[in-house]
């Protein structure tokens, strides 16, 4: 019996493999994996999955020095102060308790401390760098103390940005089933995000009688979002009073969709319109006053080259600066309201890990590549800086820094391209299925067999990509004799796991239990459904309409006008270093005929400094390494902005923000600084030459 038993097993499988080939050559499409099928459990798998999730995930960088430094050094802060963290915590689903916190925050300030005294006592580091030290000891201490405020806040966010959707998925279950809890759970498990989690708690914490029921469980959960997200707070609290007003029940569905859209409509209007100011913040305070600055920093040398020393100028610009910059950001995008967030694309087959890209099946680790590709560049750049041609050293120069920057534009172009073209899809999927959807409803509410409603809509829909999710169901329906759900649901060859939306698989699935009430049932949920996805698809755009007018004008600042400003900068201070080096050499000889007896105060503060043979604290190629390394930081800080302004935190947008950016800002920089020295330089030099000679 068991031989059968097997026999016939195989039988089945060899059969499906059968259908699966023959879908895939009959619509031409290549062969992926299909995940399993997602079913429906009870709260303690909710639970689990939570835990597994949130609770005992692998603990950062932060919750172990955390644990670390409580093991160490434990420091217990005050009353208030611990309250605070916990909720902070609780918040930012960090495993971490107010002991740890405090005790690290202490513990590294002193480490700092101790670095720095000794730096000044016996490396003798001046006055200047210590009190840097100082400030950095303040800022570490302020940053890991607030870390868990900080990581509430963007975790907060986050959330938030899923709030449409959470709302979408609860109406659209709620329509099939009038069930607030059953749309809470449908929610949460089509919710791959931090708000599913929280979700996953809030009906952990109902199951476990932390509430004395579900309602009081939603009210307090009403609460808690009510200073967060109000329109998420309302939208809730009036899916929460369709149980007691059943005869409003759909109308009230419509309202709840209109204030999460309207609220979060005129949330990013707000927004936008108070960001006009702290962007000018940033270019000119970050980005353009400084670059500009460094023009002066040549006659900063005249008259005090004994003081001013590259390590100055090195921690001011590309440590210092950066570091203020980032917390300006940092800042800004912490006060960002939600909007929407990009779609997941977990689910996605043969898409890559962060890090890593696809080559014919294989995962490649990203950096190696990345490292071979530039280390050509960085070590010709460095070779050539001990070049004695001013011109030419500052050439090898630029080489050194295009190699760096090329190195993190090859390693953000390879993380991203593959994640980005598969988020694309199924962006224009889910703004297709929309149509889809309604002509769908429509058809077959005009009694039309579902069979040849799908054969409509693909005829209608031949030009658009969705129309290949119709192609797949129509097959599966005429060659394999399957119903409409196991048409889309089934594991092996069912249409919506060639699409990896959440969004689609999760109406799909309502529709279905709508069709086993009955057809027109179905088709009215379609209908309605759809117009749901139209107004969110209209906010959506005119939301990234109101962003994109704020973040466009950044994005032309960070990619032409930075870079152009700082390579016609470059140019400039070389043109005067090189003057200053020529008349160094030359005035020389006047300061040792002079022996410097009777010459006046200004005669000394001019000539005095190049009496050590014309030499300058800062060679010119060094002035080219600090701005060329600044213009690389404060390119990766704008990407970080700019994708967080429009999306949040997103790291697959933000590497394809940052290699777009960064690549032509440095060619930029590149080409203007070889345009203006071709047109200037020489011009200006041979002008002077005369000069030095006489």
């Amino acid at each position: 019996m068991s031989k059968e038993k097997k026999k016939s097993a195989e039988a089945l499988l060899k059969a499906e493999e059968v259908k699966r080939r023959e879908l895939q050559k009959a619509l031409k499409i290549s062969e992926i994996k299909i995940p399993e099928k997602e079913e429906f459990y009870p709260y303690p798998h909710e639970y689990m999955k939570f835990l597994e999730e949130v609770k005992i995930k692998p603990r950062s960088l932060y919750e172990k020095a955390c644990f670390f430094a409580e093991g160490l050094f434990p420091l217990e802060p005050d009353h208030k102060s611990r309250e605070k963290i916990i909720n902070d915590t609780k918040s930012a689903y960090l495993n971490v308790n107010p002991r740890g916190v405090f005790s690290l925050s202490i513990l590294v300030a002193l480490f700092e401390m101790i670095i720095v005294m000794f730096s000044l006592i016996f490396l003798n580091i001046g006055l200047v760098f210590g009190l840097f030290g100082f400030m950095l000891i303040l800022g570490t201490f302020w940053y890991l103390y607030s870390y868990p405020s900080s990581k509430a806040k963007v975790m907060s966010i986050v959330m938030s940005s899923d709030a449409v959707l959470a709302i979408l998925y609860m109406v659209i279950y709620m329509r099939a089933s009038p069930n607030l809890e059953g749309a809470v759970k449908f929610a949460s498990q089509n919710l791959d995000s931090p708000l599913g989690w929280d979700l996953r708690k809030l009906l952990w914490d109902i199951e476990t009688g932390r509430y004395s029921s579900a309602d009081d469980a939603l009210i307090n959960y009403i609460t808690k979002w009510k200073d967060r997200n109000k329109e998420f707070s309302e939208s809730l609290n009036l899916l929460r009073n369709t149980a007691t007003n059943s005869e409003r029940r759909e109308s009230i569905y419509d309202e709840t969709i209109d204030v999460i859209l309207n609220g979060t409509r005129e949330r990013a209007r707000h927004y936008a319109a108070d960001l006009r100011m702290p962007m000018t913040l940033i270019y000119a305070m970050g980005i353009l006053l400084p670059v500009m600055g460094l023009i002066l920093f040549p006659i900063v040398v005249i008259f005090i080259s004994d003081s001013v020393k590259p390590e100055f100028v090195v921690f001011g610009y590309d440590i210092l600066l950066p570091a203020v910059l980032y917390i300006i950001v940092n800042h800004i995008l912490s006060t960002k309201p939600s909007t929407f967030s990009p779609p997941d694309i977990s689910k996605a087959k043969n898409v890559p890990p962060m890090g890593k890209f696809l080559l014919r099946g294989a995962l490649i680790p990203i950096w190696p590549i990345a490292l071979i590709v530039s280390l050509p560049l960085v070590l010709l750049g460095i070779i050539g800086l001990s070049d004695p041609d001013v011109y030419s050293s500052v050439n090898f120069s630029i080489v050194l820094v295009f190699g760096i920057a090329l190195s993190l534009s090859v390693y953000a172009f390879l993380d991203s391209y593959q994640k980005i073209k598969v988020r694309g899809d199924i962006e224009k999927i889910e703004n297709e299925f929309t149509i889809a959807l309604f002509q769908l409803g429509n058809i077959i509410a005009g009694g039309v067999p579902i069979e040849q409603a799908i054969d409509k809509v693909r005829e209608n829909l031949k030009d658009l990509k969705i129309a290949e999710l119709f192609d797949i169901v129509s097959l599966n329906m005429k060659k394999f004799g399957y119903t409409f759900e196991q048409a889309l649901f089934d594991k092996e060859v069912g249409a919506i796991w060639y699409y990896p939306s959440n969004l689609i698989r999760s109406i799909m699935q309502t529709i279905i239990e709508s069709s086993k009430k009955n057809v027109k049932t179905a088709a009215s949920s379609m209908v309605v459904i759809s117009r749901y996805l139209k107004g969110v698809h209209e906010v959506k755009e005119e939301i990234d309409d109101i962003l994109g007018e704020t973040t466009s004008s950044m994005r032309f600042l960070a990619m032409f006008l930075s870079p152009m400003v700082a390579g016609v900068t470059v140019t400039l201070a070389v043109i005067i270093l090189r003057i200053l080096t020529n008349l160094g050499s030359a005035m020389q000889g006047i300061v040792g005929a002079a022996g410097g007896g009777g010459m006046s105060v200004a005669q000394s503060m001019l000539l005095i400094p190049w009496a050590m043979g014309g030499k300058l604290p800062i060679a010119p190629f060094e002035f080219q390494l600090i701005v060329g390394i600044y213009m690389i930081e404060t390119a990766t800080l704008l990407s970080i902005f700019l994708n967080g302004i429009k999306y949040g935190e997103d790291p697959v947008g933000t590497r394809q923000n940052i290699w777009t950016i960064l690549l032509i800002g440095i060619i930029v920089y590149i080409i203007s600084w070889f345009v203006t020295y071709s047109m200037f330089g020489g011009a200006i030099e041979g002008l002077l030459t005369p000069m030095v000679k006489t």
